[in-house]
């Protein structure tokens, strides 16, 4: 499960390794896990990520994932009722009518709610791994302080590190949740807008 989180969440983050402890000869440095910040244009990195979800998991044939991106294609047209019958009259020389748009831009919907459900499955346990275990290994070192009184320099530098390093990854899954979050809301409410306007500017033919 620790390595699916790595793997899933390095779509969105950077997630910094777990800091080693030092050893006994080297109990005056301090241990560092700054990680570099993130790179600019984070936020297109979930607008790519969406990108390539819906066409990995293209319906075969043209459907409303091609009649959209016909749509955006069309920006210059400046009325977007035109630019939606000129996207639909293309495709339905192709076969596609009203019906299947609808039905297809629901696949969709369902395809982005499925995306969601493991997302937020795999952040837990990224959570559970970046974060918790952090949380107990500060404990474990804390304890070790009021035993072990000759370590208590190093145990600190290293408590002090932990402490960061939990910061840190917080901060990030955070951040990814929630740029995360605003895609996928801003695409179900792309769909759900577009599933009204279907509806309302095609007639059937």
């Amino acid at each position: 499960m620790a390595g699916l989180g790595r793997k899933f969440l390095s779509a969105f983050l950077e997630v910094s390794p777990t800091p080693k402890a030092t050893e006994q000869n080297e109990s005056n440095q301090v241990v560092s896990n700054q990680a570099p910040d993130p790179a600019p244009g984070a936020g297109s990195r979930f607008a790519e990520y969406f990108d390539k979800l819906f066409s990995e998991t293209n319906i075969p044939g043209p459907d409303y994932y091609e009649f959209s991106k016909m749509i955006e294609a069309m920006k210059a047209i400046p009325d977007e009722q035109s630019r939606f019958y000129a996207a639909y009259a293309g495709l339905y020389a192709q076969g596609v009518d009203k019906a299947k748009l609808l039905s297809t831009a629901e696949e969709y919907l369902r395809i982005l709610e499925t995306d969601s459900r493991q997302f937020h499955t795999t952040v837990d346990a990224a959570m559970q791994e970046k974060v918790q275990h952090k949380k107990a290994e500060e404990k474990e070192k804390s304890d070790r302080i009021s035993a072990l009184s000759r370590e208590i320099a190093d145990l600190q530098n290293q408590i002090t590190a932990l402490q960061a390093a939990i910061k840190e990854n917080e901060e990030k899954i955070e951040a990814s949740t929630g740029g995360y979050a605003a895609e996928s809301a801003r695409r179900t409410t792309r769909i759900q807008a577009d599933i009204e306007k279907i509806k309302n500017y095609l007639q059937e033919h």
